[in-house]
């Protein structure tokens, strides 16, 4: 088995200690910063007996305590699955996550539907070119993919579609049609909810509204893809059994198919499961600053904005653990598919 119990029981052990530092770090963070999370959670009281209020408040939210029973408390709370009511909104917590992580997510899988296959794709075609004119064009461009900073090209890319054809991509789904046609949410995620409810409308406006956020937040993967796949063929392309393979005559596509590609499946994978996490903080800055899409960002900086300390740790929380999540998966793959890695 390419996975041992000995690997998960570390794995899952070095986890908690990680969420139990982000924790500590982020809970003394937010505390010692400018805002009290209990005159929101007392309503912005008024009057003689504002004080009263905001004190009272202050003991239900435990705020009262010493930090390092805060912290404790809200470890444990953590770890119980039970992280209170959200101080600006007044419901759960991981509601209100949930709703903007599904926006974000959706934006993601979108993303790295469209930069791994262009990646892999460009990459193969420079490796099968190398040293030529193209092959250098290739790289070059690759460098600047991924040099290129997000948020200035999501503006640009804003611009450009409202100059030329008057459309603002902004918001997840136009409200309009979607009060029209009775859109209804089912998983959060709209391409899939659209599509189940048979609501073509809906779905054309979604993805449209989809396609400028992921063109922007592609170029840093597709850069790297393409640049990984690059060297990974080339030095392919160099090893004996390929060298083997064309010395007795076996067709070109069958050396690249069953040799060559398997060869790079595990490595590229690992690649874009580190990028795709990478790429979650690009998502939130441009869907929340640029193109108005309701996600992680926009509820971030309202937490920040509300003083709502329980959402933004939760934020803070939630990213660590889809970090951890994603990379061990990352591990997991690869050693199915590669024998001769064992975890």
């Amino acid at each position: 088995m390419p996975i041992s119990l000995n690997y998960v029981l570390k794995r899952t052990f070095l986890s908690i200690l990680i969420v139990i530092g982000v924790i500590v770090f982020t809970y003394t963070l937010l505390i010692i910063t400018p805002g009290d999370p209990a005159v929101k959670w007392a309503g912005n009281p008024r009057g003689p007996k504002a004080h009263e209020a905001v004190e009272l408040a202050r003991r239900e939210l435990g705020l009262d305590q010493p930090i390092y029973i805060q912290i404790a408390r809200f470890i444990y709370n953590v770890f119980t699955g039970n992280l209170g009511l959200s101080i600006a909104y007044k419901i759960p917590v991981t509601q209100v996550v949930y709703s903007g992580f599904t926006s974000t997510l959706e934006l993601l899988l979108f993303t790295y539907i469209l930069a791994v296959p262009v990646g892999v794709l460009l990459g193969l075609y420079s490796a099968l070119r190398r040293g030529s004119s193209i092959d250098g064009f290739i790289q070059s461009f690759s460098v600047v993919l991924a040099s290129t900073p997000t948020f200035w090209l999501a503006t640009i890319i804003v611009l450009v579609i409202y100059s030329t054809t008057g459309f603002l991509p902004y918001g997840r789904v136009s409200s309009k049609l979607e009060i029209t046609t009775g859109f209804q949410s089912i998983t959060g995620f709209y391409l899939l909810d659209s599509l189940l409810q048979g609501n073509i409308p809906v779905f054309l406006d979604v993805l449209t509204r989809l396609i400028p956020p992921a063109l922007a937040i592609s170029v840093y993967p597709l850069g790297v893809i393409t640049r990984v796949t690059r060297t990974l063929i080339a030095e392919a392309l160099l090893e004996d059994y390929v060298k083997a393979g064309v010395a007795w005559g076996v067709n070109r596509t069958t050396i690249l198919k069953h040799f060559v590609f398997r060869s790079i499946i595990p490595p590229i994978i690992q690649t874009s499961g580190l990028a795709f996490v990478y790429s979650m903080v690009d998502a939130m800055v441009v869907e929340s600053l640029v193109f108005g899409r309701p996600g992680l960002g926009s509820i971030l900086l309202d937490a920040l904005h509300k003083a709502d300390f329980r959402v933004a740790l939760a934020l803070v929380i939630y990213l660590t653990i889809f970090y951890i999540i994603v990379n061990t998966l990352v591990d997991i793959i690869q050693a199915i598919i590669d024998p001769r890695v064992k975890l």
